[in-house]
């Protein structure tokens, strides 16, 4: 029995398929090249767009966080969160769940007011809260705060049974400022150590190396805005006496999904102040915090260092985090629009070479399909 073969095309019809067949490359390569993937658990809030949805708000009381024009000389629009001194209110925050228990960098920016009051009491503007198994009330595992004049950091973790608490100071707390936060977290596990890294304005400001949480229920969540613990009803009113409204101002949010020791890129610490992240091989019972530079330090105060150098990742003097955004933005869409281009102009030219064969078959007397042959 003769062994089929494939059957090959007439040259006459060769040009055709071909022509064809680069079309339908120029149709699959350009919208594949233009979706390009993101984590499923990386999200950004900017407040530009009305339509744009706002997370989850937590609210206890009569607190507010509405969006209005962004103050301090900066474009665009940002959140303003407040809790009144009504009796009753103590908690305004913007809650982002279902993240993952691996690493992530948590930017955003923040903005005390020029007449915010200084309290010997806590102000927790951003926090990682993890809902335990029962339910039961708890410490957040991390928690960025306002205390008095200085920005604190505190960390807790789970000892023998009992919460454990570092407290990490970060530096003098400036009003009529925006302050840029970044920070790096690496969620520890029964196991493994884990590792936090914060820069403000692109400067290392403190860390800490070990436990960072309770081992138990979900993984921490995000909350930012404004909380303060001690304006509970139950506190009862003393510890609200003489106290203004709670008002600040935020912008920015973004969580990025991160590999495991990924760390920003910034600055040398000032002298005195925050190291990096120990190495720590194993998980120790007093995980290592490093605090920051003095309050005097001019890193800390948000200037620029000697020769007017920038810090990478910082936004360039006289410019606003918007500017840089939108920047960053238009490089991000002429990378797209490059491969995108680079594709389609590629299957375009094996589309244009099909066509030229085919004209060139047309010119030396080839047969096409539908030509009548003269008669002899």
């Amino acid at each position: 029995m003769p062994v089929p073969h494939a059957k090959a095309l007439s040259p006459a019809r060769r040009p055709g398929r071909l022509l064809i067949a680069c079309t339908s490359v120029l149709l699959i390569v350009g919208p594949t090249a233009a979706s390009p993937a993101v984590a499923a658990d990386s999200v950004s809030y900017d407040f530009e767009s009305p339509s744009r949805k706002l997370p989850f708000m937590a609210i206890n009381g009569f607190g507010r966080v509405l969006v209005g024009p962004a103050p301090g000389g900066r474009a665009g629009q940002a959140a303003r969160v407040n809790i009144p001194n009504d009796g009753r209110s103590f908690k305004s925050e913007l809650v982002i769940k279902n993240l993952d228990a691996g690493s992530h960098r948590f930017s955003f920016a923040n903005y005390l007011p020029g007449d915010w009051q200084e309290r010997d009491l806590d102000t927790i503007v951003a926090q990682w809260f993890s809902t335990q198994d029962d339910g039961g009330g708890i410490k957040p595992v991390v928690a960025l705060s306002v205390h008095g004049g200085d920005w604190q950091l505190k960390v807790h973790w789970m000892s023998d049974g009992e919460v454990q608490e570092s407290v990490i100071p970060l530096g003098a707390a400036r009003l009529s400022h925006w302050n840029r936060w970044t920070f790096d977290i690496t969620w520890s596990s029964a196991d493994e150590p884990g590792s936090i890294a914060v820069t403000r304005d692109g400067v290392a400001v403190g860390s800490h190396q070990g436990a960072n949480n309770y081992h138990r229920g979900d993984p921490p969540h995000f909350r930012i805005g404004a909380y303060r613990p001690n304006w509970r009803p139950e506190k009862g009113p003393s510890k609200r006496a003489g106290a203004s409204e709670a008002v600040l101002f935020l912008d920015d949010i973004a969580i990025t999904s991160t590999t495991t020791g990924a760390r920003p890129d910034v600055r040398p610490t000032a002298p005195g102040g925050a190291a990096s992240p120990s190495g720590s091989p194993a998980l120790s019972p007093g995980p290592t915090p490093t605090g920051s530079p003095s309050a005097s330090s001019s890193a800390l105060a948000g200037e620029a260092p000697a020769g007017g150098a920038t810090a990478p990742g910082a936004t360039a003097p006289g410019a606003t985090a918007h500017e840089a955004r939108t920047d960053a933005t238009a490089h991000g869409s002429a990378g797209r629009i490059g491969v995108v281009g680079g594709a389609v102009g590629g299957a375009a030219a094996l589309a244009g070479g099909a066509f030229v064969l085919l004209r060139r078959r047309d010119a030396t007397g080839s047969p096409r399909r539908g030509r009548r042959r003269s008669r002899t």
